[in-house]
């Protein structure tokens, strides 16, 4: 409030209607007035005198104590030494107005003082029946902080502040410990006090609950005053969950509850299937003979502020080992593969052996959920009954699994007829391949060119298979010439160039 302002109030509080004429001397003050050491204090002052009005330069104002020190005088000079500097007439003695404030207090300002006005070519008077008796305090009176008595989250509220000074022209400073918008306003009130109010408008949320709100009044001089309240915060359900068991055997009783953070307390409780069908009412849910089929579940809890639904549980079901799929098997070039399934919460341990219960076979395991699917390789001809033991914490089962000696006849011709075909296709191909081999053999060799050799010894240990005759009967061993032989064969002459492919030499040196 500016100084204007609470001025005017001061004036308008205390100035009744003054008449044109007054007949006699009064003053108005408060009896007392309390002020903080290190701020300041107001007293609020309203006089009348007789007569008519007279000009303010006729005037001359003095506030003293009962031993006559000059708290105050309209005369800078004539102010005692202790309040020099310090004090100060807010009023204006031409409008009756005597208003004095008294600066930096200390304990020592403590006592009485009266008013004295003197007027020029007319009169003084001091007003000894009108004495305001100051006190002087160390600590601040405390804030009020007030609330409405319901808080929503998500609603905006309005939080107050309510504290009583004496310094008009340095009223305190409000903090708040909680964000928001942030009013205020100041209030005269009739025994030199003033009404100082800070407003909070804020919007308050679940976090806000249990949590200390606190207004903080800052006076003149550095002392502070506070007060605290707690925060009672309304909100709807929040993390609503199942909470039971963390694993039941199959065919026993589950009991779940529905756990959920609110204020106030969810006063309803539902449990629903995970198709939406309401299952039960209440806190806690009891659900009997508990099947591993069972679907998820989920509850809602729901209080004045609203409702909120969990999270779909499922229950973790135990039970024992349980052979879901026949025996089946295949033949492969590497011998037979036998697989089965088995079902079990949780996974089992399995084991596997023929004849010999010491000596386990060698199988491969894949987890697929609750299943594991058991794969078993044995060599082409085994026949012999297997054992299977499947154990996990609810028990156990054991099943004897004959391997068939043909599994799968159908297939197995298949692949046997299979097999042949691959065979006869590769031997034509090798008969076919080598058979061109040798006529591109035949057909790329260069033809014998007939032409004078040297002469050689033929070799007594060589003895052509075919019969040869002399075309040349008159040869009679003396000329140096080859006679040409021919072979005794029906073919020669038909097929000269091949047989001579076929023998190392065509003519014979004689």
């Amino acid at each position: 409030m500016s100084f204007s302002c609470w001025l005017l109030c001061i004036y308008s509080l205390w100035l009744k209607v003054s008449p044109a004429e007054s007949k006699s001397w009064d003053a108005e003050v408060p009896q007392s007035v309390i002020g903080l050491e290190g701020s300041c204090v107001v007293i609020p002052c309203l006089f009348n005198y007789p007569g008519t009005d007279r000009q303010a330069s006729q005037f001359t104002g003095i506030w003293s104590t009962v031993s006559n020190e000059n708290v105050y005088h309209s005369t800078a000079s004539k102010i005692s030494k202790t309040f020099e500097h310090r004090t100060s007439l807010l009023g204006n003695l031409n409008q009756r107005n005597c208003s004095l404030k008294i600066d930096h207090l200390r304990h020592a300002d403590s006592g009485q003082l009266m008013f004295r006005v003197e007027i020029a070519d007319f009169d003084k008077y001091s007003f000894h029946q009108s004495k305001v008796s100051i006190t002087i305090k160390d600590s601040p009176g405390q804030p009020t902080l007030s609330i409405p008595e319901e808080i929503s989250s998500r609603k905006r509220v309005t939080a107050s502040c309510i504290v009583y000074h004496s310094c008009p022209s340095n009223p305190p400073n409000f903090t708040w410990s909680h964000k928001g918008t942030v009013s205020t306003q100041s209030l005269q009130q009739t025994n030199g006090q003033w009404k100082m109010t800070s407003s909070l408008n804020f919007i308050p949320s679940k976090t806000d609950h249990k949590k200390a709100l606190s207004c903080t009044a800052v006076f003149q001089g550095g002392k502070k005053g506070t007060d605290m309240t707690t925060l009672e915060v309304k909100y709807p359900p929040e993390n609503v969950s199942v909470i039971s068991k963390d694993s039941v055997a199959e065919g026993s009783t589950a009991n779940m509850t529905c756990s959920s953070d609110s204020n106030p307390a969810p006063h309803t409780y539902h449990w629903f299937s995970e198709a939406g069908i309401l299952l039960s009412e209440g806190h806690t849910f009891i659900l009997k003979n508990v099947s591993r089929h069972i679907g998820t579940i989920y509850c809602a809890a729901i209080n004045t502020e609203g409702h909120t639904n969990s999270s779909p549980t499922q229950l973790n079901v135990l039970y024992p080992p349980e052979i879901k799929a026949g025996l089946s098997c295949t033949l492969g070039a590497s011998g037979m593969t036998c697989q089965f399934a088995i079902d079990s919460h949780p996974a089992s341990e399995i084991k596997l052996w023929g004849a010999d219960p010491s000596s386990e076979l060698q199988t491969r395991e894949e987890k697929h959920g609750t299943l594991t699917i058991v794969t078993l390789q044995v060599a082409l001809g085994f026949s012999d009954t297997v054992h299977c033991q499947a154990t996990n914490s609810q028990g156990n089962y054991t099943l004897n699994l004959q391997v068939p000696y043909n599994p799968e006849p159908n297939n197995s011709m298949l692949l046997y007829i299979s097999y042949a075909a691959t065979s006869i296709f590769v031997m034509i191909m090798i008969v076919g391949f080598s058979v061109w081999i040798i006529k591109r053999c035949r057909r790329t060799e260069a033809p014998l060119t007939l032409q004078p050799k040297m002469e050689m010894n033929a070799s007594s240990q060589y003895e052509p298979k075919r019969k040869c005759t002399d075309l040349n009967p008159s040869y009679d061993g003396s000329e140096h010439v080859y006679g040409n032989m021919a072979l005794d064969d029906p073919y020669a002459e038909e097929y000269p160039y091949e047989y001579a492919s076929e023998y190392e030499e065509t003519y014979a040196n004689v």
